[in-house]
């Protein structure tokens, strides 16, 4: 059967294997039923009985989803105040079901499954199958011959697998309820292209899920025990888990699509009518939107918990260890993916809210314009609030006066990842543009103390008109004075081993004077020539950084380098000249009679 072909297949229909995956197998497990039966009929069994055709899907009746997640919460916070109900045996003696401890069973009196609507049954409440209740585990005696550590083993491993058939069950609905429906095909109701940004990603998603779940239940079919579970969940996350990254990406987009969409009347009928269907279970289309993101998070979990229950050296430890490292980073993608979109949504409304006056020359491009390669915004906002401006009136030396020596100007701060924005508010949506300067050509210093509580001085190396601005600032409380001094100091760090670490928005650029082929897979190819912004020297001269041409990024020698003429090195410039006048000055102060 082809891939493809797999994507067809309902779990109410029977699942064939042509041959069980060859291993070798133990007669002890072979006798008590831990493998199928193919697997067991070499010298642990003298039948000579074809094999039987594998059963109906245990999976199908799985609650939904939400309710899954729902009741690991309300688990979770029963263990918050039981901590004694994390041990195996702790959960047969309390007398209630639990969905996230493990209950000790009794193999002769095993509790019989109730149906998807049972389970979700508010007298119940939402409970997913254990591994120590399925007939086949307590038919074949392995119960009785694990050990507790092994036994909360093996129901961690069983969760993934009847967790993803939860998961699967809610985008079936997904599917064939909401993005199938015939009510949100009119064109009235949803427009093809709010009905793209709705569901165009859903697809890929559930077609990605019922793939592993093919291969979990194919292993869970193939040996009770699931070994080999950790390494085909990082396989398959290799090969498919983009398709959550490009799903989370577009999360908000849909977020906010619905919230627009529900204003039209014949939508929010259709969806009302939908949403009330027995097969939604009271359940929102919000909810089922958000499946996708809560599942990628919640994988890692899972596979820690496997984790936890295994030791060094176990066979299984390193898989699961490879397996646990990959799930984390698809989600640190998908997190920087929607991180990317909620940036350029950001971009996007402060291009219509911040105005700069016409006399202003070279204002900086507030669009939200993405990378090249991995189409990330190259502009964002990092930090913005109001702070207040202290001006010192000017004052003739023989009047005497009794007011203040200052006013207050009050301003609202834009920091972006490469400039700083000053503006002053003209309503409550608009803000006009007073100066602005790039992030690397700020310095910051503590304020004047005996002119205001939480204050810092920012100067403007050189501002939009070339000059050198001096800004002592007001925060409303001390927190906001380490964060702003935080966020505006220069992007250039010491880690470990007198290595300098640099941002982005301020890191040298150096030019390739020799080629360099690389020996080790991280490091990067230059032809003479390339120009490769540093972000990170090491005390050895190796250099890591992005070459301009095509954004690869990599390890290099530093003496096939040198450094070139940049933005970076005219901001140092610029900064210790700065440091030296206000040095002088100081100094000259002192020196002055009093």
């Amino acid at each position: 059967m082809s891939q493809n072909e797999n994507l067809n297949l309902s779990y109410d229909e029977p699942h064939q294997r042509d041959t069980y995956i060859e291993c070798f197998v133990s007669d002890r497990y072979a006798e008590i039923g831990v493998y199928g039966d193919s697997l067991s009929s070499s010298g642990a069994s003298s039948s000579s009985q074809p094999a039987s055709p594998l059963p109906r899907s245990l999976f199908t009746h799985e609650p939904l989803y939400q309710f899954y997640i729902q009741s690991k919460v309300e688990s979770v916070c029963r263990e918050t105040l039981d901590s004694d109900s994390d041990t195996y045996e702790t959960g047969a003696s309390s007398g209630a079901p639990s969905t996230l401890g493990v209950p000790l069973l009794n193999s002769e009196t095993p509790r019989a499954r109730p149906s998807a609507m049972a389970l979700v049954a508010p007298a119940r409440g939402p409970q997913r199958t254990l591994w120590c209740e399925v007939p086949e585990v307590i038919n074949s005696t392995v119960l009785s011959s694990l050990a507790p550590t092994q036994k909360r083993l093996q129901e961690a491993k069983f969760e993934l697998l009847t967790s993803e058939a939860s998961y699967l069950n809610s985008l079936n609905v997904l599917e064939t309820h909401f993005a199938s429906h015939p009510a949100l095909r009119e064109p009235h109701v949803l427009k093809p292209d709010d009905w793209a940004l709705l569901f165009s990603n859903v697809l890929p998603v559930r077609k990605c899920s019922q793939l592993l779940m093919n291969e979990l239940e194919k292993c869970w079919q193939e040996n009770i025990l699931l070994h080999g579970l950790c390494e085909i969940v990082r396989q398959h996350a290799e090969r498919h888990f983009h398709v959550y990254v490009k799903y989370c990406e577009n999360q908000a987009l849909m977020v906010r699509a619905l919230q627009r969409l529900r204003e039209n009347p014949a939508f929010a009928a259709a969806l009302r009518r939908l949403e009330a269907h027995p097969a939604c279970q009271s359940l929102s289309l919000h909810s089922f939107l958000m499946l996708p993101m809560q599942r990628v998070t919640r994988l890692p979990l899972l596979m820690d918990a496997v984790l936890k229950n295994l030791h060094e050296a176990d066979e299984e430890y390193r898989g699961c260890m490879d397996a646990l490292a990959t799930l984390n980073n698809f989600v640190s993608q998908c997190n920087e993916g929607a991180r990317n979109t909620e940036r350029i949504e950001e971009m996007y409304r402060l291009c219509e809210c911040i105005e700069f006056p016409p006399h202003m020359p070279s204002p900086p491009e507030l669009g939200p314009a993405v990378t090249r390669r991995d189409r990330r915004p190259r502009r964002w906002l990092v930090r913005s609030g109001e702070l207040t401006r202290l001006v010192w009136r000017s004052e003739e030396p023989h009047r005497l006066t009794f007011g203040k020596k200052y006013h207050k100007i009050p301003l609202h701060l834009y920091l972006f990842n490469d400039y700083l924005v000053v503006t002053k508010k003209r309503s409550d949506d608009t803000y006009l543009a007073v100066d602005f300067c790039p992030r690397s050509l700020l310095e910051v210093s503590s304020g004047d103390g005996g002119v205001a509580r939480h204050s810092l001085l920012i100067t403007l190396l050189e501002n939009h008109e070339g000059r050198t601005v001096e800004m002592l600032m007001s925060c409303a409380s001390e927190t906001d004075v380490s964060r702003w001094s935080e966020a505006l100091r220069p992007g250039t760090e010491l880690g470990e081993n007198g290595e300098a670490i640099y941002a982005g928005w301020d890191c040298p650029q150096a030019a390739a004077v020799y080629a360099y082929a690389p020996e080790q897979p991280d490091e990067l190819p230059l032809s003479e020539g390339d120009v490769v912004n540093v972000t990170r020297k090491t005390s050895e001269g190796w250099y890591y950084g992005e070459r301009l041409r095509d954004g690869e990024t990599g390890w290099f020698p530093g003496s096939y380098t040198v450094e070139i003429a940049s933005a970076h090195v005219r901001a140092r410039n610029l900064r210790q000249r700065y440091r030296l006048l206000a040095l002088s000055t100081n100094f000259g102060q002192k020196k002055r009679p009093t």
